[in-house]
């Protein structure tokens, strides 16, 4: 009876384990849909009126608007990795000769083309590996906000040699990261809250990464770093 019991005990997990391992599938073999899902289910202006695009309801925003301020012309080119409902390219596309809106999720870019009537952006589908669609030194400034939080480092790094490779010699890249460091309470509190919950998020998973880590990235690449904030975000511009 004690086997039985025992084996009873184990089937009746089954469905959990199957559960997770599918919220884990889709993790790792469609990252698309859970952005599409979003989109699709986002409502415009929001309950106080507040939303003007997809991806107001999140903030912080602030200290790297002005760092992309900086570094922007009306003589550049840029590519937004990562651009969803538009919250930073509809700033971009006042302060760049033209825009790459690029994103992972279609229902995304949708959202942003309907929040940006702006004529000097265009829109473009990532595989969420590569940037192959653009060529070798191609583009004078490639930036992401709010983005490469959701990579861990091992996909960090093939992401910033894909941006070096777009890059023009001497063009600028602006990313920011969540901190370790600076926000470790945030790192603590999150992976308690998972570990309380016996399971790991199918893509919501925020990753943390140290500034050594990415400058040792960065160096390992050639890319030149110019400026690091730590203000919010851990916010790196870097140079080729």
């Amino acid at each position: 009876m004690n086997s039985i019991s025992y084996y009873l005990k184990a089937l009746g997990k089954v469905p959990r384990i199957l559960k997770q391992f599918g919220r884990i599938a889709t993790y790792v073999l469609n990252d698309e849909n859970y952005w599409d899902e979003y989109a699709r289910g986002w409502q415009a202006q929001g309950p106080d009126g507040s939303l003007q695009c997809l991806g107001d309801e999140w903030s912080n925003q602030q200290v790297f608007l002005e760092l992309l301020s900086k570094c922007a012309s009306k003589e550049l080119t840029g590519l937004e990795i990562g651009c969803g409902g538009g919250r930073i390219t509809a700033h971009a596309v006042g302060w760049l000769r033209h825009v790459h809106a690029c994103d992972v999720s279609r229902r995304m870019l949708a959202r942003c083309r309907e929040s940006l009537p702006a004529s000097n952006v265009s829109f473009h589908k990532l595989d969420g590996f590569t940037l192959k669609e653009f060529a070798d030194s191609s583009l004078d400034l490639v930036y992401s906000h709010d983005v490469f939080v959701h990579f861990s480092s091992l996909q960090v790094y093939p992401y910033l040699r894909e941006v070096k490779r777009v890059l023009k010699p001497g063009a600028f890249g602006l990313i920011s990261f969540l901190s370790f460091g600076h926000d470790f309470e945030d790192f603590k509190e999150t992976s308690l809250r998972y570990w309380s919950r016996r399971w790991f998020p199918p893509h919501m998973r925020l990753h943390f990464i140290t500034e050594e880590m990415l400058t040792r990235m960065l160096d390992d690449l050639g890319l030149r770093v110019r400026e690091i904030s730590r203000k919010n975000y851990l916010i790196v511009l870097f140079r080729k």
